[in-house]
């Protein structure tokens, strides 16, 4: 057995690997169990480190001898100096540079575990709170909610997420605070993406309510006036940004509809964030407030 690093440079404590033709290393995240197998120790430790940081410390150790992981991922270096990645038991394969390779393996990751979470629920959104609730900002990539969730924490609110609302089964939306992954005309500002603390915001640490749901989509000069849908049509609306609908449909639903039973559902066009952020700051202000 090789061991990879400790509880004082990997946050979820040591890891067991096992040695052979591959290093391997395993662990749990939301529920979903994981190995991974690299050629080389120094691999293994560069992608127990991404896997670490892309589960933002939600992550249990396994020891590979004993689990039989759910999924599994293969990383193997080439002569030239790139790299081969494999997701096992599909067609996902890539070959790159050891930062592309890193990076596709964390995409597929997230993916696996927003697909598979037990007793969780992932939406693609952004979530900021004011007021002591949360507001949610459903979006799929490229859909602008990371723009308007920066304006908001500039503003003051509290930064949950710029990728996935976490819903537990209570209906409470937990924090997934990565750095945010802003983007300059389709460029990111930065590759690891941004600390919310060099936005002057912080970072939320504990669950909340939700407060509202704001469907949104960007269109040049437009005006917020948005319409208020009942809970009913706001789950109609979130559900395409659901992510384990197609694996757990009926859970999902349920775990919606504690959620967002008690919003404030709003959608409508709108124009630059920053004036859609000062205009949920007020709404907030006069109506989240109120809910109790």
């Amino acid at each position: 057995m090789l061991e990879l690093g400790n509880s004082e440079e990997h946050p979820f404590g040591e890891v067991r690997v096992s040695e052979g033709e591959n290093v391997k290393f395993a662990f749990e995240a939301y529920g979903v169990s994981v190995s991974v197998a690299a050629d080389g120790a120094d691999l293994g430790k560069k992608l127990f480190e991404v896997a670490n940081r892309a589960m933002l410390g939600k992550c249990r150790a396994l020891d590979p001898s004993l689990v039989r992981a759910e999924h599994g991922f293969l990383v193997s270096s080439r002569k030239d100096g790139t790299y081969d990645f494999t997701s096992v038991g599909e067609y996902t394969t890539g070959a790159g540079e050891l930062r592309e390779t890193l990076e596709l393996f964390v995409r597929i990751l997230r993916i696996k575990v927003s697909q598979f979470a037990k007793n969780w629920v992932f939406v693609h959104a952004g979530v900021v709170s004011w007021g002591g609730k949360a507001i949610i900002i459903p979006g799929d990539s490229g859909s602008g909610k990371t723009t308007l969730v920066a304006e908001c924490v500039k503003r003051g609110a509290l930064y949950y997420s710029d990728e996935y609302a976490v819903l537990s089964p209570d209906g409470l939306v937990h924090p997934f605070a990565r750095a945010l992954s802003i983007t300059n005309g389709g460029r990111k500002w930065s590759e690891d993406g941004i600390p919310v603390e060099k936005l002057g915001g912080r970072a939320a640490t504990e669950p909340i309510e939700v407060g509202a749901v704001v469907l949104t989509k960007y269109n040049s000069g437009a005006r917020w006036n948005p319409e208020r849908l009942t809970p009913g049509n706001g789950i109609i609306e979130v559900i395409p940004h659901t992510i384990p609908m197609t694996i757990n449909a009926d859970f999902s639903l349920q775990v919606l509809k504690s959620a967002l039973s008690r919003a404030i559902i709003l959608k409508g066009v709108r124009g630059e964030a920053s004036d859609l952020a000062i205009e949920l700051f007020s709404f907030s202000n006069k109506e989240l407030t109120t809910l109790n």
